[in-house]
């Protein structure tokens, strides 16, 4: 917390966050700082906008003074701090935040950067692509191979002022990247095969909905409800976590997940399945519980039980007709063992 006295003004940071780039999050920030210029703010551009992509927004913005040097024959720019300072607007457009590292014989972390800004009263307005981010940057080189630099530590988005968040379904975005609205064809070649993957997509966004329902204040934890999901062992099993995750961050609930292992331990293919699962489900939930059980239900309600929770997300029957009359599908078990739970059932993963 800080104290602000009447003879000094903290500048305040806004930070947009999105996935990936390609899909919007600049194009925002940057519509966003020209209303309040038009309104008469002062509000100052800290990088070159002079591609046919951002011109048109940086309208209507003071150009700040930028330093320019050649690494690896190719030119890196930097803001010309103690020249800015001396006569800074009321808000600095810093653009990404990744880029922001000054330059190779004088560094910043980009943090530090914003800090300085923020000590002699500017606010800054920032973008972060999640997968920047610490805990999520190993998802995205899991998925893609890609090793995201430089790494943004997370109290970043803590110490913001404000988080805008833009968050498009994953859908909607290939959709839009099909129909050349995003990206230049020989960019969006590229992006379809890293970061705007549908899968890749999917899971920044359920890893991004867990950290920032993580990095919520701790102490309303314990009136938000909480809700429960199955981790499985079938191949559905991660687009279910994704799901339940999405859904339980719009309730503004807490995730728990559950994995209940058979007597034993079951098949090699079992645990090494479960246990890809189970750290997946890590990255996504508020907890993970793990049980040895024979009877599911049973265990899935003492657990819900145990956590006080609200409800159950759980996938659709994947059992014959028949056996479902014989013994009965989990579905049925829960609704009919406990009618204090809302049980959500989630939709099958769509098909390729």
């Amino acid at each position: 917390m800080r104290s602000e006295s009447a003879s000094h003004r903290y500048g305040e940071h806004r930070i947009y966050l999105s996935l990936a780039p390609g899909i919007g999050c600049t194009r925002r920030l940057m519509a966003d700082a020209q209303l309040l210029a038009a309104q008469g703010y002062d509000v100052g551009i800290a990088f070159n906008a002079s591609s046919d992509y951002l011109c048109d927004f940086a309208r209507g913005l003071r150009p700040l003074p930028l330093i320019y040097e050649r690494q690896n024959n190719q030119r890196v720019e930097a803001l010309d701090l103690e020249t800015i300072l001396r006569d800074p607007p009321q808000i600095i457009v810093l653009g990404n935040l990744a880029h922001q590292h000054g330059l190779p014989d004088q560094p910043i972390e980009p943090l530090k950067l914003v800090e300085q800004l923020r000590m002699a009263g500017v606010a800054v307005w920032s973008t972060i692509y999640a997968y920047n981010l610490t805990t999520i940057a190993p998802i995205f080189t899991r998925l893609t191979d890609i090793t995201p630099t430089p790494i943004i530590p997370e109290t970043a988005l803590e110490q913001a002022s404000e988080l805008v968040l833009i968050d498009p379904e994953p859908i909607d975005i290939i959709r839009q990247l099909d129909e050349g609205i995003l990206l230049a064809p020989p960019e969006a070649e590229q992006a379809r095969s890293t970061s705007l993957r549908l899968d890749v997509l999917n899971q920044l966004r359920a890893a991004t909905h867990a950290l920032l329902e993580i990095r919520r204040p701790l102490s309303d934890s314990a009136e938000r409800p909480r809700w429960l999901v199955g981790i499985g062992f079938n191949p559905s099993a991660m687009y279910l976590l994704q799901r339940a995750a999405d859904l339980a961050y719009g309730m503004g609930a807490l995730l728990i997940g559950v994995h209940i292992r058979p007597p034993g331990g079951g098949s090699s293919g079992y645990r090494l399945a479960a246990r890809e699962h189970i750290d997946y489900a890590e990255e996504l939930c508020h907890e993970v519980v793990i049980i040895e059980e024979k009877d599911v239900a049973a265990a899935m309600l003492q657990v819900a039980h145990e956590q006080h929770a609200t409800g159950i997300f759980i996938g659709r029957p994947v059992r014959s007709r028949w056996d479902e009359l014989r013994g009965g599908s989990l579905l049925t078990k829960l609704i009919n063992s406990d009618r204090d739970l809302d049980i959500f059932v989630l939709a099958d993963a769509p098909l390729r």
